[in-house]
């Protein structure tokens, strides 16, 4: 099974690959807490495409097998200048807790929320590879 969204950078359009995560995520089984987490990672993954990605993107999900585990793989990919994911800022619930700092938490979500994730960046093009387990822990 397998979805592929060619999106425009529209508002709201982050919207429309978040209702996809969903009705796989239900297809697959998935608990709705893990559901829900995957489409928050989405909506996150799609913004910063939106944003630094400088023009339309692609989303892709998918459901695989990882040794017998079922999954959803999710991946956003922009075509804009790139960055270095080993330097992207890397927030910390505790670090800044009560602190009025909006900009900055859309990897970390990300990381957070799902069971994996992969970052590929050079000039030209990022993808953003995100598993979550039908069975992982809530």
């Amino acid at each position: 099974m397998e979805v592929v969204l060619h999106l425009p950078v529209v508002p709201n359009v982050e919207l429309v690959a978040a209702k996809a995560v969903e009705a796989l995520g239900g297809a697959l089984g998935m608990h709705q807490t893990h559901v829900e987490a995957a489409s928050v990672a989405m909506v996150e993954a799609c913004l910063n495409a939106m944003e630094h990605g400088g023009g339309p993107f692609t989303v892709r999900l998918r459901s695989e097998n990882q040794e017998s585990r079922p999954c959803l793989v999710i991946e956003v990919e922009d075509h804009g200048e790139g960055f270095d994911p080993a330097t992207a800022p890397q927030n910390s619930a505790s670090r800044v807790l009560g602190s009025t700092m909006k900009r900055g938490w859309g990897l970390t979500l990300i990381r957070e929320l799902m069971d994996e994730v992969q970052i590929r960046s050079g000039p030209g093009m990022t993808q953003v590879s995100m598993r979550k387990y039908v069975e992982s822990a809530p």
